[in-house]
């Protein structure tokens, strides 16, 4: 049978939270992750990501609190436990940074059905110890509350085999968004954007164009909408009875259709993770046919309101306006290129975590 193909992955985060007595599993994670992929995600159009500590940069602040970022972006996080509970998250509490980890999952599950939450035991070889007391609390504690089904195993060989089939039937239950409703919106020969996204489309004047994408990683799809309103544009996120409408530039508000109008003659909308934090951005390019480049980029705009993911006019709003000439590269990683004049020269503009830093 012919393998399909796919335009692009949906990423799926996988976050091992463990303590340090694990090393043999968490070693073992990337790889059993990325024989996953390929024996059954890639050909579902999903790529599974392995993502913990290990990709956190160093800068100032509590450890716990930069590796907990990773954390809250991720779509399944896995928890494991032998002979250790692990060492304080900071001076001032004694809870250990692997069940800050649990908590802080546990939470954002039972608020967002997000991120999924397995946890595992291996058998453990110490009886007796602060270290193993702990770890036998913590069971007893969540055996107690009866609204979370553990696994428990005795080597490294049987949790590889036992993870692997779990992330199968993961796979097996997710839905992979309607690629035809993404991309129906789509016209090639007018492309300005040019990059891998998750949905896009090119506005036909006297319709309303739709695209969904989960914006705030609930799991649930919000529709963001583009139209042309009472002679100017608007673009908004529905989701539910809830509207959010965002503000548009005063450049992107007009639409020329022939040479002798003034204003943007393509308008090219496009959604897709541009600020590398695992939340999508919405892009929406105009150009005036002549080339003049604009593009605004729309997402959460504050480090605040990536973590807490509301989504109102006063989380998620205008991030910046870029220019550049005739087309623009939205690249991998937080990164837009922006061409200008003849001479091969472009602006290359990087997310630095506040706004998009411009170079040539």
């Amino acid at each position: 049978m012919k393998r399909r193909t796919f335009g692009f992955y949906q990423i799926k985060r996988v976050f091992l939270a463990c303590p340090g007595d694990l090393v043999s599993e968490r070693s073992k994670l990337p790889r059993l992750v990325e024989t996953v992929n390929n024996l059954r995600a890639h050909s579902l159009g999903f790529h599974l990501e392995a993502v913990g500590w290990e990709r956190v940069i160093p800068s100032f602040g509590r450890p716990q609190e930069l590796i907990n970022r990773e954390l809250e972006l991720a779509d399944l996080v896995v928890v494991l436990f032998w002979n250790r509970i692990g060492s304080p998250s900071s001076k001032s509490s004694p809870r250990t940074g692997t069940i800050e980890e649990y908590e802080i999952a546990r939470r954002l599950y039972h608020e967002m059905e997000r991120p999924l939450v397995w946890v595992y035991f291996r058998k453990p070889t110490l009886e007796t110890g602060e270290q193993v007391e702990g770890v036998k609390i913590f069971r007893k504690a969540i055996e107690e509350e009866k609204d979370l089904f553990f696994r428990e195993y005795e080597s490294v060989e049987e949790f590889e085999d036992m993870f692997r089939q779990h992330l199968v039937a993961y796979l097996d239950g997710l839905r992979r968004w309607d690629l035809d409703k993404q991309f129906r919106w789509m016209r090639p020969d007018q492309r300005i954007l040019h990059g891998n996204f998750l949905a896009e489309g090119i506005y036909s004047f006297g319709t309303t164009m739709r695209l969904m994408a989960d914006l705030d990683g609930d799991g649930h799809e919000e529709e963001v909408e583009f139209e042309n309103r009472h002679g100017g544009f608007s673009l908004q996120i529905k989701r539910y009875d809830t509207v959010v409408r965002l503000q548009l530039p005063i450049e992107f508000q007009t639409f020329r259709e022939d040479t002798s109008s003034f204003g943007p003659k393509v308008h090219h909308l496009a959604i897709k993770d541009v600020t590398n934090d695992g939340l999508p951005e919405i892009l929406l390019a105009a150009y005036d046919g002549g080339i003049a480049l604009k593009i605004a980029v729309y997402g959460f705009n504050s480090p605040t309101a990536r973590s807490q993911r509301v989504l109102d006019a006063n989380s998620f709003s205008l991030l910046q306006v870029l220019e550049g000439q005739l087309r623009a590269d939205i690249r991998e990683g937080g990164t837009i290129r922006l061409p200008y004049g003849t001479g091969g020269n472009a602006w290359t503009c990087e997310w630095n975590g506040t706004n998009f830093g411009c170079t040539d």
